[in-house]
């Protein structure tokens, strides 16, 4: 039996792992989840929500360029 993967809503890579609900209720691949925790972590660390945005944006960018 073959195991199939489901497209990501956030990266659109084809991923076979399990996919994880994200604190807004959208399941994501786990490394769009965790790029959401990390943006999440650093905003509430400095209070700064453009923080929050920026370390998402470039971790996210680093998962689309990783396909």
């Amino acid at each position: 039996m073959a195991l199939s993967g489901r497209d990501c809503p956030d990266c659109g890579r084809r991923v076979s792992e399990p996919f994880q609900e994200t604190i807004t209720g959208r399941e994501v691949c786990p490394d769009c989840a965790n790029a959401l925790f990390m943006g999440s972590a650093a905003g509430a660390v400095t209070g700064d929500v453009g923080a929050g945005y920026g370390v998402w944006a470039m971790l996210m960018r680093r998962i689309r360029r990783a396909e």
